[in-house]
């Protein structure tokens, strides 16, 4: 007859289990990172020790190849470094061969299932990157929070046993707390992710967080008011309704989540009889995540026809702007594009970008869309 696990969590803190104790509070250490992700490194550290690994990381199915951000064991910090910048994500044997067993209807995939002793002895990332780190054997939980698909990966060295049956019918008793965990930490996210974008809206601005595969998460109040004829959410994306327009958003929005900051401003999307919103997109820096966890983007958006664009001479007086550089601040309020102010100044766009730089210094802004924001509070304020 074969060993099985069972565990249930019942109403409360507490869970019942006939596991072994250290796998029991390992997976209550993972609860309680559902209400806290600060713990969830702390629970795949205990989860570690419990089943005799070495070192573990929780992965998205879908996720950008080279991100860094994922959360791991501290054994696993510098083995994930190495892996992005020698592009070893490239060639993955483990999440090209696993994954269809998954779909196969396998929650639990052991590195015996997937690769051969002659993968081993051949294949450079073992002999060249696995063995170098000390992570030979591999074990591969599988689990679906409300969002996403993710595997959390166990490791054990060399010189360890690899994973067997007995840890595969172990493991499998974990997947649903797992995903009940992750799902409840995703459900907070996004609800504390809400509040912190309450916080855009004393600027005036929109603001849509999307995660790392650019669907929206969160939309505060100001955003949600300029949906409609220019810009909708389908699919739980945010779309512009002009192809050409959108088309651009899409690139933007997906260049920011693979490679960071980008250096063109925000889309002009155009409406009928409207002038246009601006959308800007900013990756989301890990030291600033705390209110914004699960997200990977914001969109910031401003909307052009809110107030009329301040007179230049207004801006020279408020903030110290040369003659040009209001002209190119009022045309940016307009909806034009750098490329688009900079032909109708007759100027080259190294010149408007330097002039942009100033105009930025001199407003404390950072981002043409906070620059508009700034604009339109200005223009409210003077009627």
């Amino acid at each position: 007859m074969q060993e099985k696990w069972t565990l249930t969590k019942p109403r409360g803190t507490a869970i019942t289990t006939e596991l072994p104790e250290p796998v029991n509070a390992a997976i209550s250490k993972l609860y309680e990172a559902g209400f806290d992700t600060a713990l969830w490194q702390e629970g795949l550290e205990s989860l570690c020790r419990a089943v005799g690994a070495h070192s573990a990381v929780t992965v998205p199915r879908i996720a950008a190849e080279n991100t860094l951000l994922l959360p791991c064991t501290v054994e696993m910090e510098d083995f994930l470094k190495a892996f992005v910048a020698e592009e070893w994500y490239r060639r993955d044997l483990r999440a090209e061969r696993g994954w269809p067993l998954v779909d196969a209807g396998r929650p639990v995939v052991l590195e015996q299932d997937i690769v051969t002793p002659e993968d081993h002895a051949r294949e450079p990332l073992y002999q060249d990157f696995y063995q170098r780190h000390g992570m030979l054997w591999w074990a591969g939980i599988t689990f679906k929070s409300f969002d996403q698909h993710y595997v959390v990966s166990l490791s054990r060295r060399p010189d360890q046993n690899p994973f067997d049956e007995t840890d595969r019918r172990l493991f499998q008793a974990l997947t649903g707390h797992l995903s009940r965990a992750l799902t409840m930490a995703e459900r907070l996210a996004t609800a504390t992710a809400r509040g912190g974008l309450s916080t855009l809206e004393a600027l005036d601005c929109g603001g849509i967080l999307v995660n790392a595969r650019g669907r929206v998460i969160a939309v505060n109040a100001q955003a949600e008011a300029m949906l409609g004829d220019g810009l909708t959410i389908a699919g739980n994306r945010l779309l512009g309704r002009d192809a050409d327009s959108n088309a651009i958003l899409q690139s933007l929005i997906g260049r920011t989540l693979r490679d960071g900051p980008q250096e063109e401003g925000a889309v002009a999307i155009p409406r009928p009889l409207r002038r246009p919103i601006l959308v800007d997109v900013l990756p989301i820096p890990a030291a600033a995540r705390a209110p914004f966890l699960f997200g990977k983007a914001l969109l910031v958006l401003a909307d052009l026809d809110k107030s009329p664009v301040p007179r230049e001479t207004t801006l020279i007086r408020a903030f110290g702007l040369t003659q040009r550089e209001a002209v190119l601040a009022a045309r940016l309020a307009e909806g034009l594009d750098l490329a688009e102010a900079a032909a109708r100044l007759q100027i080259g766009r190294e010149t408007a970008r330097t002039h942009l730089k100033s105009i930025f210094h001199k407003t404390d802004t950072k981002r043409q869309t906070e620059l508009i924001a700034l604009l339109q509070r200005l223009s409210a304020r003077l009627g």
